[in-house]
């Protein structure tokens, strides 16, 4: 497997398992402590990692398996007047998009884009621009 193929499956290793420290990265793809840490810190994994798990999605995943416990007669680990209240919170967030976060995404997207194919990267930023003026029309 290629390095870069390495690193960006390694990284998506540690982003999505909490449990799983930098060494065990490294061992699972048989690089070196070194390398994996370099990785990490050079491409931030700690914050995509925090980000990645308190992201609304993640979250309401947790909460409707708190659900899914206490249908099952299984006592709750939070108090069910919390447990609505974050559930109604998660879905007037989910649709809501907020501007700034749907700038960041498509700026993201567009550098993506131009890696593979630079004149089709450059077709999708206009559209992208327009998307994004649609949206924030949209919040007004």
């Amino acid at each position: 497997m290629a390095k870069t193929q390495t690193r960006i499956k390694a990284e998506a290793f540690y982003i999505e398992n909490l449990e799983i420290t930098l060494k065990e990265v490294a061992e699972h793809y048989k690089v070196s402590q070194n390398t994996v840490s370099s990785w990490a810190k050079k491409y931030d994994w700690e914050n995509k990692r925090l980000n990645f798990h308190a992201s609304p999605t993640k979250i309401k995943q947790l909460l409707q398996q708190e659900l899914l416990q206490i249908s099952e007669g299984k006592k709750p680990k939070l108090p069910a007047d919390a447990i609505a209240k974050l559930m109604a919170t998660l879905d007037r967030l989910e649709k809501k998009a907020d501007p700034v976060v749907v700038h960041k995404i498509l700026k993201d997207l567009d550098h993506f884009i131009a890696e593979i194919d630079p004149d089709f990267a450059n077709q999708c930023t206009a559209f992208h621009k327009q998307f994004l003026q649609h949206r924030i029309s949209l919040e007004n």
